[in-house]
């Protein structure tokens, strides 16, 4: 994944949330699965919703939190970005 990548949650599905103490639950109704979610995952997810870099991602997610951009937060990140591609949650933004 290149720099210049650009992510987004899918557009095409209106998902459904549902969220205990620190957890949610997301239920995909295009593949049908369920998938548990903590609250940066969650915030994540929520960014998302516009087209967003990995950079963007991590620097709004370190500023949500306070805490440093360090190079381990950016890993995270990439972690998370590839994860929510892999089950379906985002896609690369073709525009």
């Amino acid at each position: 994944m290149d720099n210049s990548t650009r992510w987004q949650s899918v557009k095409a599905i209106e998902m459904s949330m549902a969220q205990w103490d620190d957890d949610t639950i997301v239920y995909n109704p295009l593949s049908g699965e369920t998938h548990q979610l903590n609250l940066m995952a969650v915030d994540a997810l929520s960014f998302l919703q516009q087209p967003a870099t990995l950079q963007s991602l991590t620097d709004h997610i370190c500023l949500l939190y306070q805490t440093p951009n360090t190079p381990e937060i950016n890993q995270q990140m990439l972690q998370l970005l590839e994860q929510f591609d892999n089950i379906g949650l985002i896609t690369v933004c073709r525009t």
